[in-house]
């Protein structure tokens, strides 16, 4: 058994910051190129490290996606989730769950918008660790939307119908993604959040 470093042994903390440097640019080039798009050495041209160094990080293509995914994943928790859903339900927490999500895929770090959705369609139609991954986070994401809803229902009275809201969030953020990526239409996304603060008051 190989000995093992503490967390405060420094080069736990050397391993890990680099090991979270890669991620950043890994996270970048699959906003551009898809996960499915990310390999060993192209990532090691990039991050300018050997495939030998790489590998020792993540050992397989499937192990790097599924690093991308989570470190990408845990960055949107932190800079969507927990501040969408910090302040108190009703119609405020549902304007920021959007308006939060469409900010995030316009970050420099995105470049071609929120790595997550795009892999989305990439696996959606195959078995396997990495379409398993996406599916919890994804899924993840999708109930916490359902959840505000309804606690929005309870604050104000409302009869929003969850699950269908939930289908809406993820449809106009999809749409807006296709509108401004492939179609160059500018005002796609602040369109799509009109349409979202229309839907989540025409049931008030």
């Amino acid at each position: 058994m190989s000995k093992k470093i503490s967390h405060g042994d420094p080069r736990s903390t050397k391993a890990a910051r680099t090991r979270d440097r890669i991620l950043a640019t890994a996270q970048r080039e699959a906003s551009i190129r898809g996960i499915d798009g990310l390999t060993i050495g192209g990532l090691a041209e990039l991050s300018g490290m050997s495939k030998s160094g790489l590998n020792a990080h993540f050992g397989s293509k499937e192990a790097l996606q599924l690093a991308v995914i989570d470190f990408t994943a845990e960055r949107f928790r932190n800079d969507v989730v927990t501040p969408s859903l910090a302040g108190s339900p009703g119609l405020k927490q549902l304007e920021a769950l959007m308006s939060r999500w469409i900010d995030w895929s316009q970050h420099p770090d995105r470049p071609g918008g929120c790595q997550l959705i795009a892999a989305a369609f990439d696996f959606d139609a195959l078995d396997g660790a990495v379409s398993e991954r996406l599916a919890e986070w994804l899924g993840a994401w999708r109930g916490a939307i359902v959840r505000a809803v309804l606690l929005a229902n309870r604050v104000d009275g409302g009869a929003r119908d969850a699950e269908r809201l939930a289908s809406l969030a993820f449809g106009l953020y999809m749409s807006q993604h296709m509108e401004r990526f492939l179609l160059g239409d500018a005002d796609a996304a602040r369109r799509a959040e009109r349409s979202w603060q229309s839907a989540i008051r025409a049931e008030v």
